[in-house]
């Protein structure tokens, strides 16, 4: 194949479902759009991997968005800046009515493992009062068409300021531990105090929220992966010629070459990278890895049909078959030690090398 200046990135994978100081919020910080808000629709649907509870409302702020009423900084509400990024989600309150934003997790809850659960909130300019309590609600199913009553389940977490979240200028974090039930896929954050929402005090409240995570802690982890995974959502690939990027959060099924689920966000990523127009005319090879467990001709094969699955998700997602090739190379080209566990993991690998002709 025609070698030229290439880029090269790795994805770094788990053979096992240790996901260690992993995000397990999808697009965490709303950057990924399906499609951009404009005035006459910025539902939160349109941020990749969230929902609203509701068939309607709960609103998405993107700065590329389309008319003033829902860009960032400046939108129907007022002005805030994203706590990160270019996007932030917005929910509204008052007498009778509250509104939630919905997400299905990256891999389910284990059951009596600790989480911290994090996310950002900030009161938008043009609304009165204020109100004392957000919520956390994780199921293990779905929640839709609620009323605009709001969602009847009580929320496992609750975040109560006596005095009221009125901070208009600056992010507010809120921080809580949450020990799970065991199996739980999908959260809901809110506002769940019903009588509060019935009640007088409240007129019209908008809340912006951004930056949502949600990771295990008290446990044993990695220090491999805990000191590099910090998104479960990579950032746009911006790579000078000739980088090496290292990449997280691509999972197989243990001693196969299954792709789970929780690798397709990250695999979608450089799917967009390969579809722009500007990179329309590069080839990408595709390079297998393993540590040195077991026999070798296994791992030269085991690291083949991993190659390959990455491959074929390519192709199932539009790239041509024809700018795609890969192989596998068991344990033949360690980038650390196999002494040690982090070694292993390390040498565990899938690299990709983009080629421009």
């Amino acid at each position: 194949m025609k070698t030229s200046i290439p880029f090269v990135f790795t994805y770094l994978f788990c053979i096992s479902m240790n996901i260690c100081a992993q995000n397990l919020i999808p697009n965490p910080s709303f950057e990924l759009a399906n499609r951009m808000p404009e005035k006459k629709g910025n539902s939160i649907n349109r941020a990749n991997y969230w929902i609203a509870p509701k068939a309607y409302s709960d609103y998405y702020y993107k700065g590329s968005g389309k008319g003033r009423s829902c860009g960032t900084p400046k939108n129907i509400f007022g002005r805030q800046t994203p706590h990160t990024g270019d996007a932030y989600a917005g929910i509204c309150i008052r007498k009778k009515y509250v509104e939630y934003i919905e997400t299905k997790l990256i891999v389910p809850l284990t059951k009596d493992k600790e989480y911290r659960i994090e996310f950002y909130i900030s009161k938008a300019e043009r609304t009165l009062g204020s109100v004392k309590e957000f919520g956390v609600l994780f199921t293990n199913k779905n929640i839709w068409g609620v009323t605009t009553r709001g969602i009847e389940e009580k929320p496992q977490v609750n975040f109560i300021n006596p005095k009221g979240y009125k901070d208009k200028k600056n992010w507010t974090k809120l921080s809580a531990v949450y020990k799970a039930e065991g199996g739980e896929t999908v959260i809901i954050i809110g506002h769940f105090d019903y009588k509060l929402s019935e009640g007088k005090c409240i007129v019209f409240d908008h809340y912006y929220i951004d930056d949502v995570s949600l990771t295990p802690i008290n446990e044993k982890t990695d220090s491999v992966v805990t000191n590099e995974v910090t998104d479960s959502i990579p950032k746009i690939y911006s790579p000078k010629i000739g980088e090496t990027v290292r990449l997280k959060n691509i999972f197989f099924t243990t001693n196969n070459s299954e792709l789970l689920t929780a690798s397709f966000i990250e695999l979608d990523r450089l799917v967009q990278f390969l579809s722009k127009s500007k990179n329309i005319n590069t080839t990408i090879l595709i390079s297998g890895h393993t540590d040195n467990t077991g026999n070798e001709d296994q791992n030269i094969t085991l690291s083949e049909a991993r190659a390959q699955s990455v491959a074929d998700y390519l192709v199932l997602k539009g790239i041509n078959k024809l700018r795609i090739n890969y192989n596998g190379y068991g344990s033949s080209n360690p980038v650390t030690t196999n002494d040690t566990n982090e070694g292993k993991q390390q040498n565990r690998r899938v690299e990709f090398i983009i080629n421009k002709n």
